[in-house]
């Protein structure tokens, strides 16, 4: 609960209880401190200080507690806490006693959230002498502005959901509108793809009409002996030289290997291939 100083006659006042203070008391004279952080606030701005450094915060050795570590629990107390003060502040039509009742509960830090915890807390506080009835009637109160609050956040969310779908849609509108070639250019994009297919078509017969066979025995015409390995890196490279395929290593060796299995006048032992005469 955050705590102010009157900074005109010096008197200690509860968040809830500064604006009767300021309409009876200190009319000509609005201004604040706060009890824990020593921030001073002129007439109305003392409304958006709603949390402050605790004491073991304030005076705990530099380090201790780290920035940016929120509790949950604590943030969503304190948004409880903060309703309740509201409801104080902006709901005029209360009777006396409900509204001293109010004060009173918003003094509290512990204040539960929950209907049967919530009675029994003012119950057990008051010693038994607060009129239940009327503490089941605070409770309603605090529910409907409860209600409410959770009611415009939906909205609210909603309405920020919609805005960013219709931004992302519009994102998107232009980045296909912004793809969209203009007709010469799409027409010689067909040319360039048309002219690579019919590239691809070429390599691929010249695929076909590698002569696996007649270089194999060019090779060892020249070598009468050589390693397995040498003789597929010669194949391959004057496959690639032929074909301008280059992406084929695997299917060329393996069909390299098939084709030594055919040819009659050669051998192979021990990774090498030998012409025989």
């Amino acid at each position: 609960m955050v705590v102010f100083t009157c900074n005109h006659c010096g008197e200690t006042l509860h968040k809830p209880k500064v604006e009767k203070h300021y309409q009876f008391q200190c009319r000509n004279y609005k201004s604040l401190s706060c009890v824990d952080c020593l921030k001073d606030f002129r007439n109305d701005e003392y409304n958006v200080h709603t949390k402050c450094l605790t004491e073991n915060e304030r005076y705990a050795a530099k380090g201790t507690y780290k920035n940016g570590i929120v509790n949950k629990g604590d943030v969503k107390q304190d948004n409880w806490l903060q309703m309740i003060q509201s409801i104080c502040v902006y709901e005029k039509n209360l009777k006396p006693s409900l509204r001293q009742l109010l004060e009173t509960i918003s003094e509290y830090s512990n204040v539960p959230r929950k209907r049967a915890k919530f009675l029994n807390f003012i119950k057990s506080s008051s010693g038994n002498r607060a009129n239940m009835r009327e503490v089941e009637e605070i409770w309603d109160i605090i529910e409907k502005y409860k209600n409410q609050t959770s009611l415009t956040k939906n909205v609210e969310n909603k309405q920020k959901n919609d805005n960013v779908k219709k931004r992302i849609l519009e994102d998107e509108s232009d980045s296909l509108g912004s793809k969209k070639k203009p007709k010469a250019s799409t027409q010689n994009e067909s040319k360039a793809e048309q002219s690579h297919e019919n590239g691809n078509t070429d390599a691929s017969a010249e695929a076909t009409k590698f002569k696996y066979k007649e270089k194999v025995l060019e090779i060892l015409a020249e070598k009468q002996d050589i390693s397995l390995k040498k003789l597929q890196k010669k194949i391959l490279k004057q496959y690639i030289n032929t074909t301008g395929l280059s992406d084929c290593e695997e299917k060329v060796v393996k069909k390299l290997n098939k084709k030594l299995s055919k040819i009659p006048n050669i051998s192979i032992e021990d990774d090498r291939v030998k012409l025989l005469n």
